[in-house]
């Protein structure tokens, strides 16, 4: 079956969450791995140097969340990110924006600290632990007797989210606070959408 979209990117939670809606939807893509050290070939492509960046026929998008949206409007008839109502889409979107800056925050600071150089010492290490230990234990709240951050079905809150929780915990950054159970199983839901981590 030949793929629908192209995505250029590499092993980032956000270039996962779009992998993870593309699965969830169904939509064929192939997936196009960039060097990250090298960034020229996506700078060519989308004008900047982030990814994910997606070609679909002739439109190219980059911002993993602008991606989601344009999925959402462009591939109708298939399974929803975005809700059955204006309530569920504004709690959404809250949610995506909680794992962006919380939840996702602890860890940037310590990436975006050793890009540029800088050295992690224990009290930088143990303090971004403690802000991402904070951050689960709302999602534990969030999640208490039920399957799916919204609603009744995985949404975009859920690929979000998730897909950060797994690239922390896959690249042993931070471990999961005790009686964490229910979130481990709810990444594993989310997750098992990324057919390229299962080929992989």
């Amino acid at each position: 079956m030949n793929p629908e979209v192209i995505i250029h990117g590499f092993e980032t939670s956000n270039n996962m969450k779009v992998r993870i809606a593309l699965g969830f939807k169904e939509i064929p893509y192939e997936f196009r791995t960039i060097d990250p050290r090298d960034r020229a070939p996506i700078v060519r492509l989308s004008g900047q140097h982030l990814t994910p960046v997606m070609v679909h026929a002739d439109r190219v998008l980059f911002d993993s969340a602008a991606i989601l949206r344009y999925l959402e409007a462009n591939f109708s008839g298939r399974p929803k990110l975005f809700g059955d109502s204006h309530r569920e889409q504004w709690a959404i979107e809250d949610l995506e924006l909680f794992a962006r800056l919380t939840l996702a925050g602890p860890m940037m600071e310590l990436v975006h600290h050793r890009v540029y150089g800088g050295t992690v010492d224990d009290a930088m290490q143990q303090r971004c632990a403690a802000a991402f230990a904070g951050a689960a234990a709302t999602l534990v709240d969030t999640l208490q007797g039920r399957e799916w951050l919204v609603g009744d079905a995985m949404t975009a809150a859920d690929v979000t989210a998730a897909a950060v929780v797994y690239r922390i915990l896959q690249s042993k950054l931070f471990d999961l606070p005790q009686g964490s159970e229910r979130i481990q199983q709810w990444v594993d839901r989310v997750m098992a959408y990324d057919r390229y981590l299962e080929s992989s």
